[in-house]
């Protein structure tokens, strides 16, 4: 089934005529699974965007389409973490050498930014560039269709630079507003960005009112002579596996022993300390703990509880006096990892308190320590051991 990859909202300015969210709730009416928002120059519209997706049930993908210096643009679209990470560098670095509103990008920024990006390449001229910057394996040759003639024969030409150069075609609508009523609106903004008026626009002004989201089964007989460029939408979209639930903050990696994982060395040290803080080490306990840890390995968590261990354990060598406290007193794992002094076990403590899967939240470990030389040590430490 299509999926439309190609979207823009009325943050793309004067450009896209339909908010984040009314895209979102024609693409839900119209069948979508997933969509694409792609505005100018920008990430603006990617929050609204991504609550409104979120709450239809819709993947939110995340693209821009990118000024170039040559007048044309080249849409990317993210793929990973780490290209919505060299997104946002690549839009700071155009937007900091320009005045506002005149950011252009150079070829040299998206070879340096390319990495975990797709390009999606609307004019044949751009296609061996964008090879040399993303690799074969990211850049599609990109078709629309809004029933003009002299597009269909631009097509043709794109059609012939995909074939020579062996470059997957790509069917998107370049959406523009979310339904065809709209197309008024996006008249009178088209009149706007180019300061004239509606009956001096003449050709500035679209032919038709094609450029609204389509349904998936219109876009398939649109481009029913090239099935490849709808089949290629899904593959692309199954692909794209970056939304912004995935932007939270990362915790750093904790170094482990060769042969260990961050995991399995939880595990261990939890263990160990378990033993010393529970004599007998009692069934009870062991359960408790043993549940606990399956939590922190489903959170993928356990970076976090050996950097907090390793704080304790810096302080308990240098002598500075830390409890930790709060909710995390809640917790056999920190009880036997020496961060906090309470059992909770013996006092029958409720974990969820502190850390479920329910919550969506980061467990709040507190460490109080003296104020002053010893306080800054342990800062210190923790910059020189993680980074600042």
């Amino acid at each position: 089934m299509y999926i439309e990859l190609h979207t823009a909202s009325a943050f793309s300015f004067l450009e896209g005529a339909s908010l984040p969210e009314d895209l979102v709730a024609q693409a839900a009416h119209l069948g979508y699974e997933a969509l694409a928002l792609c505005d100018r120059d920008g990430v603006y519209g990617a929050p609204r965007f991504y609550q409104a997706a979120k709450q239809a049930g819709l993947r939110a993908l995340v693209g821009c389409d990118i000024s170039l210096e040559d007048g044309q643009r080249l849409t990317v679209l993210v793929e990973s973490r780490r290209g919505y990470q060299n997104l946002c560098r690549l839009l700071t670095r155009m937007h900091l050498r320009s005045p506002k509103g005149e950011g252009r990008c150079v070829w040299q920024d998206l070879l340096d930014h390319a990495g975990g990006l797709v390009a999606l390449v609307h004019e044949p001229a751009q296609a061996t560039r964008a090879l040399d910057a993303f690799g074969a394996g990211s850049v599609f040759i990109e078709l629309r269709r809004h029933l003009r003639r002299e597009q269909e024969i631009a097509n043709q030409r794109r059609i012939e630079c995909a074939r020579h150069l062996r470059l997957p075609l790509l069917a998107t609508n370049g959406v523009r507003y979310a339904k065809p009523e709209t197309k008024p609106l996006f008249d009178a903004l088209t009149c706007l960005r180019h300061k004239t008026t509606l009956d001096r626009a003449g050709r500035l002004l679209d032919a038709n009112a094609e450029r609204h989201l389509k349904s998936p089964g219109e876009m398939e007989r649109l481009f029913r002579d090239l099935p490849e460029a709808v089949r290629n939408t899904r593959a692309l979209a199954e692909r794209l596996d970056f939304t912004l639930r995935d932007l939270g903050y990362r915790f750093p990696d904790y170094p482990v022993p060769p042969g260990e994982t961050m995991m399995s060395y939880l595990r261990a040290v939890t263990e160990r300390g378990a033993r010393n803080r529970y004599r007998p080490f009692h069934e009870k306990a062991r359960l408790q703990i043993e549940k606990e840890l399956r939590v922190i390995a489903k959170l993928n968590l356990a970076g976090y509880f050996l950097a907090v261990w390793d704080i304790a354990e810096f302080c308990r060598r240098e002598g500075i006096l830390s409890q930790g406290r709060g909710s995390a007193a809640n917790s056999a794992v920190c009880y036997s990892l020496g961060i906090t002094a309470v059992d909770p076990v013996g006092m029958d403590l409720l974990f969820e308190r502190f850390l479920s899967e329910e919550r969506g939240e980061w467990p709040d470990i507190d460490i109080d320590l003296p104020s002053g030389e010893q306080r800054e040590r342990a800062m210190q430490y923790v910059y020189e051991r993680y980074g600042k």
